[in-house]
């Protein structure tokens, strides 16, 4: 059974997640008990399966293809993309992933600032180029979501592109690079973060410089 971007085979149950063929269950008929009793789980687990099946499937029937899926999850609000994003299997996030990489240059700045949100929740290796790049676009919201979503990657390839970031106009942008640099546990970032404590006149911006310096010394004494 398929549709939109929901595709129903049974002779690829191994593909299937729990909460998948759990649902799958449900929508041949079969009653929250049963399946239960089927896949050996209690009911409460069953509900809950369905439940998150409901929030996935319900969008995924009404896409045709990875364009459509990333122009609704454009549309609507955050806390219901990262709802979308938690339900959905590899194979859907690399499809989504592939379908921004080759269509994020002609997008308008609005899309680009949401895919560029995307690929750092949806943390595939294949999104790192395009953020490196969009770490020192023109538009300022772009490169602030750029250095957030390379320290979401948590990836040392992006760990040069984030202390160039140090340098950026806009404390904001600097800010976030920072905290960036902490989650990809950076080192080589000690000397320009010194320099950066000692000229920054923003209050907030000394404070994450601290916490990412006494971070390197806790790592550096192991």
């Amino acid at each position: 059974m398929r549709t939109g971007l929901v595709n129903i085979n049974w002779n690829k149950i191994k593909e299937f997640c729990d909460e998948d063929i759990s649902y799958y269950l449900f929508l041949e008929d079969k009653s929250i008990d049963a399946i239960a009793a089927i896949r050996n789980l209690n009911r409460e687990t069953v509900q809950q399966h369905i439940i998150r099946g409901k929030i996935k499937f319900g969008l995924l029937s009404k896409c045709k293809d990875e364009k459509e899926l990333f122009l609704y999850l454009v549309k609507v609000s955050k806390q219901e993309r990262l709802r979308i994003i938690e339900t959905l299997q590899y194979n859907l996030k690399k499809k989504l992933v592939d379908y921004i990489v080759e269509n994020y240059s002609e997008m308008n700045w609005k899309d680009k600032e949401s895919a560029i949100w995307l690929l750092g929740e949806l943390r595939l290796q294949e999104g790192m180029k395009i953020l490196i790049k969009s770490s020192v676009h023109n538009n300022v919201n772009i490169r602030r979501l750029s250095v957030s979503a390379l320290g979401k990657m948590a990836d040392k390839k992006g760990e040069m592109a984030l202390i160039r970031a140090l340098e950026d106009e806009n404390c904001q942008v600097v800010s976030y690079a920072l905290k960036s640099l902490k989650k990809v546990k950076s080192k080589k970032c000690k000397e320009k973060v010194e320099k950066l404590l000692e000229e920054t006149n923003k209050e907030y911006v000394k404070n994450i410089c601290v916490e990412l310096l006494e971070s390197i010394n806790e790592k550096n004494k192991l």
